[in-house]
């Protein structure tokens, strides 16, 4: 129930996590109604009747955009003069007019790697202020626009975060969901593409490296070929690993398995090859 509700979300992992190409397919998706079908058959039920939906992007790396996030949203929108009151000196627009900004228009709003960008604004004075409150203040809007108004109601918002990276940039994004499910009594629902600590990563690395996969009976002896190694070095007093522990572990096609656990594999028998 509560991913029906969301209407905005955080797409938050460490580097090489996947947010990018999460938000490339998402954006496709979005602009492209003839592919939904194919490619979300058994994982989603889409709306038929939702046709195109306009994607706007901003990325933390646009440090050089003269009029801020919202002039770059508005600009993509197609209405470039609409926050013309906000460009000189840069303010951050109102709840209403992000509101307006949308209109019921079908529209999904990425914001990619945001931290170095507020990072940046930090060094750029506005008043009494800088740049990067007065961003964190027209994030705020647009979250609460999105989640409260009707004008909205077609409208989805993905932000992406660099967990870990950029600290005070990241915690800026952080007090503004905090402040928004302050007010709002409900939060953006949080998305992490790939779980480092899970075996996603080993599973996406198995898919790209290999065309094709053994049967369970070649398995089955490579697990044996490396459960004798590990008796020959028991016999030479080189490790006191268990063999069949070390055979599961060879399992490929176990759902246990762990690229970690591999990858230790592979350097406990380099250290016996190199003896």
């Amino acid at each position: 129930m509560r991913a029906r509700r969301s209407k905005a979300f955080t797409n938050s992992s460490k580097r090489w996590g996947g947010k990018t190409h999460n938000l490339l397919t998402l954006g496709l998706l979005a602009q492209h109604p003839e592919f939904r079908s194919k490619i979300l058959a058994g994982i989603h039920e889409f709306d038929p009747a939702l046709g195109d939906v306009k994607v706007i992007v901003f990325t933390g790396r646009e440090s050089d955009s003269p009029y801020g996030l919202w002039g770059s949203l508005a600009a993509q929108m197609g209405k470039p003069d609409h926050f013309k009151d906000c460009y000189s000196p840069l303010a951050a627009p109102g709840q209403k007019s992000w509101e307006n900004l949308f209109d019921g228009q079908p529209v999904l709003i990425l914001l990619d790697e945001l931290p170095p960008y507020f990072e940046y604004a930090r060094s750029k004075a506005i008043g009494n202020s800088d740049l990067a409150m007065v961003t964190a203040t027209a994030l705020s809007n647009l979250l609460s626009a999105v989640a409260k108004n009707d004008k909205c109601s077609k409208v989805c918002l993905v932000i992406t975060d660099l967990a870990n990276s950029y600290k005070q940039g990241s915690a800026i994004i952080s007090q503004v969901l905090s402040n928004l499910n302050n007010e709002t009594q409900r939060t953006a629902m949080d998305l992490e593409p790939v779980r480092l600590n899970s075996d996603e990563l080993y599973h996406i690395l198995r898919t790209r490296m290999f065309e094709s996969l053994p049967n369970d009976t070649e398995i089955s002896q490579v697990a044996a070929g490396y459960a004798q190694a590990i008796r020959n070095a028991k016999q030479m007093s080189i490790t006191t690993e268990s063999p069949e522990e070390f055979a599961g572990r060879i399992n490929f096609s176990g759902s246990s398995c762990q690229l970690s656990k591999i990858l230790k594999i592979q350097n406990f028998f380099l250290n016996i090859w190199c003896q």
